[in-house]
């Protein structure tokens, strides 16, 4: 039997991780490795993409290959399986090295970008080896000769080699954009939490309520995402105020029925500048701000 609380070790771990050069090499390993998968999961959905744009554009006796085959028949199998488990995996890796790197640190949603642009370049590069069609309006029978013209829906499939790599750039600036947005937020944040642990106060806050955040997978599977906490502190005025942080569990979730709250108190009322930790003696990365 343990006499030391478990959040205390795993506390002490993270600490002795932090900064560790190691788990950064390893994190960069895994994102290569997630990148690689989804440029593999690009190429499988461009591959599809030919596949269907062939079957509609073109009659059942065009003998031609739309897909690759070097490995084998079962090469597209392999390419949306590699792709998609590779870039889960890769993913989750990368993300939790990167978490051990940073302290618990929030991290940039670089991951994600990386993962789009990647899928995004093998889509864009694939669709000009997009098989064309044997004669431009007409699903060319050349056995029996009982072509039939093309409906609206075989125009746009003849378009896809143009709309589908746009469409995946456009997917991959969002998230771009998003990331940069996120980062920008993320880096406002630990400059205004940094200042704090400086010239701020901190004191002791009440839980006053806990409402488990739940996910469902694919499968219909629920799952715990985090914990909305209700932090109830007095301000230096005297004046009692209640802030709602997530905790993802990074930072743990209070044991004890109080938090440590930092605040500014010129502007106490100011939510973006309140943060809230649930263990004494909390590491910059403990403590947890509004979410971005």
């Amino acid at each position: 039997m343990s006499t030391m609380d478990p959040a205390d070790v795993q506390r002490a771990k993270r600490r002795q991780r932090e900064g560790d050069r190691r788990f950064l090499a390893w994190a960069i390993a895994a994102a290569m490795l997630m990148t690689g998968c989804a440029a593999l999961f690009g190429l499988a959905v461009a591959t599809t993409a030919n596949m269907l744009r062939h079957s509609i554009i073109d009659s059942v006796f065009d003998e031609r290959l739309p897909f690759p085959t070097f490995w084998g028949p079962g090469t597209l199998g392999y390419l949306w399986s590699i792709g998609m488990i590779g870039t889960l995996i890769g993913s989750i890796a990368a993300s939790s090295l990167l978490d051990s790197y940073r302290g618990g640190e929030q991290q940039p949603r670089i991951l994600a970008s990386l993962a789009t642009c990647a899928a995004a370049v093998a889509v864009v590069a694939n669709a000009p080896t997009w098989l064309d069609p044997l004669e431009v309006g007409v699903a060319a029978d050349p056995v029996f000769h009982e072509d039939e013209a093309w409906s609206v829906f075989g125009w746009i499939a003849y378009y896809a080699d143009i709309w589908l790599p746009g469409l995946a750039v456009a997917i991959a600036g969002l998230v771009v954009a998003h990331a940069i947005r996120h980062y920008g937020r993320l880096r406002l944040q630990i400059a205004d939490r940094g200042r704090l642990l400086m010239e701020g106060r901190c004191t002791k806050g009440a839980v006053t309520a806990m409402v488990l955040r739940t996910a469902t997978n694919d499968q219909g599977q629920r799952s715990i995402a985090g914990t909305e906490v209700t932090v109830r502190f007095t301000d230096a005025h005297g004046v009692e105020r209640w802030v709602t942080r997530f905790s993802r569990g990074r930072t743990g979730l209070p044991a004890r029925g109080f938090a440590e709250v930092l605040f500014d108190p010129v502007r106490p009322g100011d939510d973006h500048l309140v943060f809230v930790a649930f263990h004494s003696d909390p590491a910059p990365p403990e403590w947890i701000g509004p979410e971005l």
